[in-house]
């Protein structure tokens, strides 16, 4: 972790930026890891009030690789027109069980704000259409990327999570494997447990348990599609927030 830390450190200085918030996303913040995976890297960062103010746009992303490093930050503003769309990769970074930094009175306001702009809708067929692409991906294959099975199967149980509980969904793999029985459980770990010591190439045969599971949720969530919520919301509180955050750091 001091190695993440030095790195975003080393970015601040080199951009001119300051880092409101660092955290993990991918496979280690989902719960099924391999050996091999990546640090995914995804951080928040704010400039001085001047660098919004001129009249072209510029640049609103940051991106680093370094060995197993993937690091990638976005501009606050373009966080925060994100957030309004519900985007889940915007959603999913307060919801990292793996933080590496963060201040902390930002991070409390924008988690109040990700509730206030979660969209069912969004999020939904977000996971939806990820979950038909993996399946596409796998249903004549004789032998599957193992990695693939867990994301076709965390993106059905989020879509089941959504119908279901119809709150923000967690983004580990555990929180959302409480909607499913036991046994399905017991499978799901078992396979965590072997992708936990295979890399991200590792081809696994057909599992009938994964085929029946992936059937089970997609049969059961296409009734619900066209009856979800939809976030009915304006950029007021995002605009004040942006506002008061940027005049904050100007005078910090």
């Amino acid at each position: 972790m001091e190695n993440i830390k030095v790195a975003l450190q080393q970015i601040e200085k080199e951009n001119g930026i300051k880092i409101l918030y660092a955290i993990e996303s991918g496979s280690r913040a989902w719960g099924f890891p391999s050996p091999d995976s990546d640090f995914d890297v995804r951080f928040i960062y704010i400039h001085k009030k001047d660098w919004y103010l001129g009249l072209t746009d510029k640049k609103d992303t940051i991106e680093s690789m370094q060995g197993e490093l993937d690091i990638t930050g976005w501009d606050l503003k373009k966080c925060l027109i994100l957030l309004k769309k519900s985007n889940v990769a915007m959603l999913e970074k307060f919801q990292s069980p793996i933080v590496y930094f963060q201040v902390e009175s930002f991070a409390e306001e924008m988690k109040q704000l990700m509730h206030h702009y979660y969209s069912q809708t969004a999020v939904f067929f977000h996971h939806y259409s990820l979950a038909k692409k993996f399946w596409e991906e796998i249903k004549e294959a004789d032998v599957v990327k193992l990695k693939s099975y867990f994301y076709l199967i965390r993106s059905l149980l989020t879509c089941n999570w959504v119908v279901n509980v119809k709150t923000l969904p967690p983004i580990d793999i555990e929180g959302l494997m409480t909607l499913i029985t036991e046994v399905e459980r017991f499978y799901l770990r078992e396979l965590i447990k072997l992708k936990a010591t295979v890399d991200e190439k590792y081809l696994h045969p057909k599992e009938k348990f994964m085929e029946d599971l992936a059937f089970q949720l997609f049969s059961f969530i296409e009734s619900f599609k066209n009856q979800l919520g939809v976030s009915d919301t304006n950029y007021i509180l995002l605009e004040q927030f942006f506002l008061k955050t940027i005049n904050e750091n100007d005078n910090n």
